[in-house]
């Protein structure tokens, strides 16, 4: 393959791991390919500083031929005769072959071509499937609770937001205005209630119609409101559009601790429609089912796979399915930590005690002790004493008799009472328990006392009985009457969030005018150490075997990006992977790497093509734009280095400034940066990604990847690359009304535009591409 005289921009440690990679050699009784195996690992230049490498492929065109074969018979012998199959599968949309190939590509790209080219995913799941999140009032007192949403809600709330009607506050009055008489906007105003200036806010946001009439006299109304348009506008109600992708994206997305294997959280980064696919029902032993296409990634016991790698699924002639019997489990959302021996075995062998164990699983010290027990992981002698048994064998003891003073045994017996007991069996109720409970009892009296009011606002709803004085802060005045004070739902809510529980304290002790409290304190302070943190209760993910596989058609299907370093997510109770993999800067620091394309393409909107390009600017107006993109984009760096106080080689820029998160200052940089990914596909979805961004009317920044990559795809598959540039690439699909015009032309008929019925930019394609 020829590839660009320009060196590809790869960093030192790329470099070495290339020719360690290209160094190395492995037998292999797959099918290869030469041209592949010389071209593997080697950076393709594109753009300025980006590259396409290949690191692994499956296949070649033998193997789409075998798998026609398998569907229409012994069928052909010669490779003359293979590239006539192949021609006939491409020719009749022939899919299924394509899909035996599959190939794995490192691209380096400019974000924003990157977000044209992640729509091309090929795994994907079904609408219907539901994303797991947990609540942060679950995890804030220590359980979990669970939402679940559907990716087909989840897509259009984030594409889309929510909307809801705007009410109209006041009576419109329309029985007082005549529909055939033109008001001024001060007359109407007056009949109809309201102040001039809303009338005019209305006539410019578009919902009252209105007509301009110039005048010299500044005392004369200029603007004039038919009364037929007021009554438009009080019979219309109109929306209100509510973005949701803030509030989505910071939402806790169930997610898999590939280490730990522990149930973690992270977040949705965006959400894609992937079109209508091919659909399988996967329904596991412990009930969990999710509908999803057969190339999408799923964690099982042999590591991550696709479904078909797993379960070698195959549809039959009559549309009923077979698979391995032998499959492996599939990891589903998990069990509390202490029940999986795995887990409690990892935590053992880090040599973690029984108490840090406990702590780290959100359960008790007692329950972890029985676990460790049930699972034959208990502490060894060795492990429980300094000193075992055996290692005093032999050796010399004093026995002294002990004589326990009263005051001892009184301390033995405290020690041991309680919990401490060996024949503690749970208790009924901890103390917090019984102070609540007293505080309940007694909220009537101290509401009473406060007028039925709240001391800082004076609201009167979801009233509280608080304690000034904290019980974590002063127990002893847990039961004190004169301790507790009235707030209502809002006001003890957000003090207890804001930890300004011992502000409140200072300031009733001083006596000062509560009314202002919230005026005065308008920021959270940070946590006290003695306020009691709930313990969290860890989840861990478990396996469950499959129970059925069904076929269930075309769906149409979704897929998310999440954040790294575990691109993974919980949807259905499933584990299942995202189908790329970017190089996030929430985790490191970008390179001063970005775009800035060459002069020939800088060119103005085109007028037919709202998506298009039209004539190349020249000239002043050319070195002025491009002089714009490199200083924005040297400029926004420089913000990007001192908001993280911190250049992308580690070295600190200033030691008494601190540093912005990474996840923070990357929302500074434009979309013409570089950015990484790995991309895997199967030769299907890749030639459907040709066909599309490799056309002359595609953007021109993706279209010379797609170009390269045409390139990859002629070393590897030479024939499907032959047919593809026949069948699709040098071809043209006719619509219905377009194939009757063509005919009718054959024939000699006079056609235009009118007379095909084809809308003018149907008939203006049509005739660019008869006259190519």
């Amino acid at each position: 393959m020829d590839t660009l005289e320009r060196p590809a921009t790869v960093t030192q440690s790329q470099r070495t791991e290339i020719e360690a990679q290209r160094e190395a050699t492995r037998e292999t009784r797959r099918a290869t390919v030469p041209a592949m195996e010389a071209l593997l690992y080697q950076p393709i230049p594109v753009l300025d500083h980006g590259f396409i490498r290949v690191i692994d492929y499956m296949g070649d065109d033998a193997a789409v031929v075998q798998a026609a074969r398998v569907s229409y018979g012994a069928g052909t012998k010669k490779i003359r005769e293979d590239a006539g199959l192949i021609n006939y599968l491409m020719r009749h949309r022939h899919t299924s072959p394509f899909e035996m190939c599959e190939i794995k590509l490192h691209v380096k790209l400019p974000i924003f071509v990157a977000r044209q080219w992640i729509r091309h995913r090929t795994a994907c799941l079904a609408g219907d499937t539901k994303l797991w999140f947990d609540l942060p009032n679950g995890l804030a007192s220590g359980g979990r609770a669970r939402s679940s949403m559907t990716l087909e809600q989840f897509h259009r709330e984030w594409h889309e937001g929510s909307s809801h009607p705007i009410p109209k506050k006041k009576p419109t009055y329309v029985d007082d205005v005549d529909p055939d008489r033109w008001y001024s906007v001060p007359e109407l105003a007056q009949i109809v209630h309201r102040r001039p200036e809303s009338i005019r806010n209305q006539i410019r946001d578009g919902f009252v119609e209105a007509v301009k009439k110039s005048t010299s006299d500044p005392r004369v109304p200029q603007l004039w409101i038919k009364g037929s348009s007021w009554h438009d506008f009080a019979s219309t109600t109109h929306t209100a559009r509510v973005d949701l992708q803030d509030r989505l994206s910071f939402r806790m997305l169930r997610h898999c601790d590939e280490n730990t294997g522990e149930i973690d959280h992270t977040r949705v980064m965006d959400v894609w429609q992937t079109g209508v696919r091919l659909v399988f029902k996967v329904t596991l032993a412990n009930g969990y089912s999710v509908k999803m296409t057969k190339d999408h990634l799923c964690l099982t016991a042999d590591g991550w796979k696709t479904l078909e790698q797993a379960t070698g699924v195959h549809v039959g002639i009559g549309g009923g399915t077979t698979w391995r019997s032998d499959s492996p489990q599939f990891a589903v959302n998990g069990i509390p930590a202490h029940r999986d021996r795995e887990w409690l075995a990892a935590r053992r062998a880090e040599g973690l005690k029984v108490q840090e164990i406990a702590d780290r699983a959100g359960m008790s010290y007692h329950t972890i002790r029985k676990a460790l027990a049930r699972e034959g992981l208990v502490f060894t002698s060795k492990e429980k004493s300094r000193l075992s048994g055996l290692a005093q064998r032999g050796q010399r003891r004093t026995v002294r008799s002990w004589v326990r003073s009263p005051e001892a045994l009184a301390n033995i017996r405290a020690a041991r009472a309680g919990a401490a007991s060996n024949f503690w069996k749970g208790g009924v109720t901890d103390q917090r328990q019984l102070i609540g409970a007293w505080t309940t009892t007694h909220a009537g009296t101290v509401h009473a006392r406060n007028g039925f009011v709240c001391v800082i606002c004076r609201g009167h709803t979801a009233l509280n009985a608080h304690h000034v004085d904290p019980v974590w802060h002063n127990p002893a005045r847990s039961r004190d009457l004169e301790n507790l004070k009235t707030l209502c739902g809002r006001c003890h809510r957000d003090l207890h969030r804001m930890n300004l529980e011992l502000v409140l304290l200072e300031e009733v002790d001083a006596a000062l005018d509560l009314s202002a409290f919230w005026s005065r304190h308008e920021r959270p302070q940070a946590r006290h150490p003695l306020k009691r943190v709930a313990t969290q209760r860890k989840l861990v993910r478990t396996w469950s075997a499959i129970d059925r596989i069904e076929y269930t058609g075309e769906e149409m299907t979704y897929d998310i990006e999440v954040l790294g370093p575990d691109h993974n997510f919980v949807a259905n109770g499933f584990i299942v992977h995202n189908s790329v993999n970017e190089y996030s800067a929430r985790y490191s620091i970008l390179d001063r790497e970005f775009y800035v394309p060459e002069p020939e393409q800088l060119a103005v909107q085109a007028t037919s093509n709202r998506q298009g390009r039209g004539d190349v600017i020249t000239g002043e107006r050319a070195q002025q734009i491009l002089d714009v993109l490199r200083q924005g984009a040297d400029r926004t760096y420089r913000d990007y280095e001192q908001l993280l106080n911190e250049t992308a080689s580690g070295e600190v820029i200033d030691p008494d400034q601190q540093g912005l998160a990474r996840e923070l200052a990357r929302m500074n940089l434009s979309v013409n940066f570089y950015t990484q990914w790995y991309w895997k596909t199967n030769l299907h979805n890749l030639l459907n990604f040709l066909s599309l961004r490799a056309d002359a009317h595609a953007q021109y920044e993706i279209r010379v990847y797609a170009e390269a990559l045409i390139n990859v795809l002629k070393d590897w598959v030479p024939h499907t690359h032959a047919a593809f540039v026949d069948y699709r690439m040098g071809a043209y699909e006719l619509s219905a009304k377009g194939l009757a015009a063509v005919r009718r032309l054959l024939k000699g008929e006079p056609v235009d535009q009118k007379s095909s019925g084809m809308s003018p930019g149907e008939w203006r394609e049509l005739m660019e591409t008869l006259e190519r």
